[in-house]
């Protein structure tokens, strides 16, 4: 899953020039972003103002560039399943069925080799666990698909055996097995599956008809990805690492995603939005999110995400009510795939103007 690569992304914020008319610059963005990137390539975006939402497709073809209309069209989203995560943290939080500051160990029948991590430091990346297990060696698996062969059995092991903190201090630390070892205390204390979880507390209630963990339950079949040399690749299949990056989805789902964040319910959506940790004057952690300032001053909440075929990248500033999704079949390994992050916020700040 793609790396977060904050510093990179603070020195686009201070590099965006304010856009001139919303609607006459779009698909001229769009345009110069999706030419640098192969044949078959997919741009599917949706921007949200309050309560419209417009989406805007676009596909590279022959050299040339298309317009499409792929609002329904199913991405891979990545790491941005670990938002998904910790809503469905927060939803147990509201229900009383876990709480933030409950040790993990609460939620597994094995003893585990650390016992002190939080359920809310799974969800803000600051347990201290690193990026992978360390019983996962990328050097052997298949790099098309390189989560698929870790079984219920590493994780086990892992976690009684292998699995360490880096520090006793409490800092910012990004973790797909954090996540992934949250979406499995949030089973074992449900006492459902992450999918079943996923249906009942977010996808049916929002009307995401197009989002699941499996492929083979998309009725229009899934956008092929593409690899860094712009061939065809499979989606991964995450296994454990659900929680951490399983999640298929649209934007027209997405933007439902968005908006509910939107409301001034005290929910699992707002929850999500409470700063829960300082790592410095320019960023702030939710459960789940990033949590950044746009130009006005306003709380500005991000995440992206990158397979091997896929990149995904979200913004929202609920006090404004804006919002920007984008899916795209770029791979997280292509050299330009930052620029998805960039184009993002480039059109949340054309919002309006």
């Amino acid at each position: 899953m793609k790396s977060i690569v904050l510093v990179a992304l603070m020195a686009v914020f201070g590099s965006v020039t304010q856009a001139q008319t919303f609607d006459d610059n779009t698909s001229q963005t769009l345009k110069n972003y999706i030419s640098e990137f192969p044949n078959q390539t997919q741009f599917s975006v949706a921007i949200v103002d309050g309560n419209e939402t417009q989406f805007y497709g676009q596909v590279k073809f022959a050299d040339a560039i298309n317009q499409l209309d792929n609002s329904a069209s199913v991405f891979q989203i990545g790491s941005v399943t670990k938002v998904f995560t910790s809503t469905l943290l927060a939803q147990l939080v509201i229900e009383k069925e876990v709480r933030l500051t409950d040790s993990i160990q609460k939620y597994f029948s094995f003893s585990l080799n650390e016992k002190g991590m939080t359920l809310e430091e799974l969800s803000n990346h600051t347990s201290g666990l690193p990026r992978l297990p360390s019983n996962l060696n990328l050097a052997s698996v298949n790099p098309q698909n390189p989560y698929r062969t870790y079984a219920e059995a590493d994780l086990e092991y892992y976690l009684s055996t292998e699995m360490e903190v880096s520090s006793d201090e409490k800092t910012y630390q990004y973790s797909n097995i954090g996540a992934s070892v949250l979406a499995k205390a949030l089973e074992n204390a449900s006492r459902k599956s992450y999918e079943e979880l996923l249906s009942e507390k977010i996808f049916h209630p929002l009307e995401m008809n197009q989002s699941t963990l499996r492929e083979t339950e998309i009725q229009s079949g899934l956008v092929q990805g593409l690899d860094q040399n712009g061939n065809p690749t499979p989606a991964w299949e995450m296994g454990v690492f659900e929680g951490a990056g399983a999640i298929l989805s649209s934007t027209k789902d997405l933007s439902q995603f968005v908006k509910a964040h939107f409301k001034e319910d005290e929910d699992a959506f707002s929850l999500t939005l409470m700063p829960t940790f300082l790592v410095n004057p320019n960023l702030r952690l939710g459960l789940g999110w990033h949590i950044l300032q746009d130009d006005a001053g306003n709380d500005l909440y991000w995440h992206n995400g990158g397979t091997g075929g896929y990149s995904a990248s979200i913004y929202m500033v609920p006090e404004s009510q804006k919002a920007v999704v984008i899916l795209t079949n770029v791979s997280g390994f292509h050299p330009k795939a930052s620029s998805v992050d960039e184009l993002g916020f480039k059109l949340l700040n054309s919002i309006g103007n």
